[in-house]
């Protein structure tokens, strides 16, 4: 699994625009408000990419997505504050941090 860390303004929803028209792998977000700009910024951009998936909307043939924000995402996706969370980090090549 690959992360995309950095402060709010830094570029990681750029990032992952990018990469998911690069490798054509759609966004997983939490809302129809949130995928409309997904779409927006993405055209802001420049960038073609596989339209972002609401997470209701996830079906078993979505194999692989991208996800954008992940506390807003089980936020929504659990109607509770995430506080804290842990992610396994099996390759240090998996990051990438991105400056304001």
């Amino acid at each position: 699994m690959k992360y995309i860390l950095g402060a709010p303004g830094s570029g990681k929803t750029k990032e992952i625009l990018r990469l998911s028209e690069e490798n054509r792998i759609p966004i997983l977000c939490e809302s129809q408000a949130r995928k409309e700009r997904l779409l927006e910024r993405a055209m802001q951009y420049g960038y073609v990419v596989p339209v972002p998936i609401v997470f209701s909307e996830l079906t078993n043939k979505d194999k692989v997505v991208y996800i954008d924000d992940i506390e807003r995402l089980l936020t929504a996706m659990f109607g509770v504050k995430v506080d804290t969370l842990t992610l396994n980090l099996l390759n240090p090549n998996d990051v990438t941090t991105l400056k304001e």
